[in-house]
């Protein structure tokens, strides 16, 4: 168990060393994408009547969605191992279980995305300024539902990876698996909304994961009131998390056919 232990943070900090190289530039894409949002949103759509209480409504979308967006690069970038220098056949060939290979990919994954999505707190802050208060926000409930929503992204973009499979497939991975999540999964809609028009797309829509994190994360940054609770949101997305980790070992053993 030590040694797995042992493997496991080597490993992980292996991923981060790899991943720093390209921090700078996945910070500024992210911080462009949520300004362009969150400046439409909160400003120029209001002036065609939008809700002025839109755009930090918006600001919790984009946090809880960076991670997701992220996924694309993440999951174009395992495709491509997988044609071209296979490194994870390397990391296959450790002493160690095949789990560890992937939870500590995930975990590499999950520690980049936190911080690009808590990073567009301060976003939210200079955008926003004073309609905008930090003082409001549960941190410590922000932080546990980041932590496990980007945990959630990395076991998901392996799993994409292993599914899709071939360079020339990638395209397929934007239109058939992200952006479906995402536009159904309250980017621009709170769930009540969608219960309120119709119970049964209600009800389906909580078959989406991404529903729950933006819930969840909208809990922290306005209140728990109009949005499912944190608690519930914490719980069904562990669930999704354990479920994800199934998929995506199954997945990755048969395409790496590993025992």
């Amino acid at each position: 168990m030590f040694r797995f232990i042992n493997i496991f943070f080597k490993l992980l900090a292996t991923n981060l060393i790899i991943l720093r190289s390209q921090l700078l530039d996945k910070l500024i894409n992210v911080q462009i994408w949520g300004f362009c949002t969150l400046v439409v949103t909160g400003y120029i759509m209001q002036a065609s009547g939008l809700s002025a209480g839109f755009g930090i409504f918006q600001l919790a979308g984009v946090i809880a969605t960076a991670g997701l967006f992220e996924c694309y690069g993440s999951i174009a970038k395992i495709i491509m191992d997988f044609a071209g220098e296979q490194s994870i056949g390397y990391y296959l060939t450790l002493p160690a279980r095949p789990g560890v290979i992937i939870l500590s990919t995930a975990c590499g994954y999950a520690c980049i995305g936190t911080f690009l999505s808590l990073s567009m707190v301060l976003l939210g802050k200079i955008v926003f300024y004073s309609t905008f208060n930090l003082a409001s926000i549960a941190w410590v409930k922000l932080i546990a539902i980041t932590i496990l929503s980007n945990l959630f992204y990395g076991l998901l973009a392996q799993a994409i990876a292993a599914h899709v499979g071939q360079v020339s497939k990638i395209g397929n991975v934007w239109s058939r698996f992200i952006f479906p999540l995402w536009f159904f999964g309250g980017f621009q809609f709170a769930w009540t909304t969608v219960f309120a028009s119709s119970k049964l797309l209600g009800y389906a829509i909580l078959a989406n994961p991404i529903m729950f994190i933006m819930e969840g994360t909208r809990a922290c940054i306005q209140g728990q009131e109009g949005f499912i609770s944190w608690w519930i949101c914490m719980g069904a997305l562990g669930l999704f998390t354990i479920v994800t980790w199934f998929v995506t070992y199954n997945r990755m053993q048969k395409r790496l056919d590993f025992v």
